[in-house]
This record gives structure tokens, C-alpha cells and sequence, in this order.
């Protein structure tokens, strides 16, 4: 699970993110799961499937089809996939510039004094 994760459109991603909640899922459990995670309506059944198998397509996830219902499992891990969409987000958003996010996180207050204790903490290499 090592290599780059594939561009995944936002609702590919809703799905991704139930799957590594579950670990592995068949399609009813991740619509289920989906659907009890506060996603804006529940999609069709027809829809996920579709869906999970476009992200099977483009290496996203894989598939047992060895057993009825088959079960999708992720095929690389959330950290590598959070940290592509936000290089890719800080490229096209701040021009490249992480300083320019976080500079921008600040302005808006968006950071708690504890957030920014954190991010100091990690700075100087005393990880939590």
C-alpha cells in the first residue's frame, strides 16, 4: 500500500473514507455506513457500486470477488491519501506555498492556542 494514492473525485473519497473505517466492506455495509456518517442523503445501492468500481479501476481499492458479496478493501492507506489532497490542494489553493496555508489558518483564527502549541511542540521535534 505504499505507492501513490489515484485521483479520487469528493464523492470516491466520501466512500474511501468508510472503507478504512470498516478495514473492508461489501457494498451494502459501505452505503450503510455511508449513510449513518451524516452523508447528505443516502446514495443507491446501484451508486456505490458504481462508484467502488471505478475506484477499483483506477487502483483505489481491491476487490475479493471470490465470494458473493464481493468485499472492497483500500489498497493504500488514509495518511498517503490525506497527504496527496493536501499537497495537491496547497498547489493549486496557495500557489505551492504551505507557509501561505497555514499563515492563512492563523488569520482566521481557525487554529486553538492549543492547535498552535501542537504545531510548535511538533516544530522543535517533541512529538506528543
Amino acid at each position: 500500500m505504499s505507492r501513490k494514492p489515484p485521483t479520487l473525485t469528493e464523492a470516491e473519497f466520501g466512500l474511501m473514507k468508510v472503507l478504512w473505517q470498516l478495514g473492508a466492506g461489501t457494498v451494502a455495509e459501505v452505503r450503510a455506513r455511508h449513510s449513518s456518517d451524516g452523508g447528505a442523503s443516502e446514495p443507491a445501492y446501484t451508486t456505490v457500486m458504481t462508484l467502488l468500481c471505478r475506484m477499483e479501476k483506477k487502483g483505489a481499492v481491491r476487490v475479493d470477488k471470490t465470494r458473493e458479496p464481493y468485499v472492497y478493501r483500500p489498497a493504500f492507506h488514509k495518511a498517503s491519501a490525506r497527504r496527496e489532497r493536501l499537497r495537491e490542494f496547497i498547489r493549486s489553493v496557495f500557489d505551492g506555498r504551505a507557509d501561505e496555508l497555514v499563515l492563512q489558518l492563523v488569520e482566521d483564527e481557525a487554529l486553538s492556542e492549543e492547535d498552535l502549541r501542537r504545531i510548535e511542540k511538533k516544530l522543535e521535534g517533541r512529538d506528543e
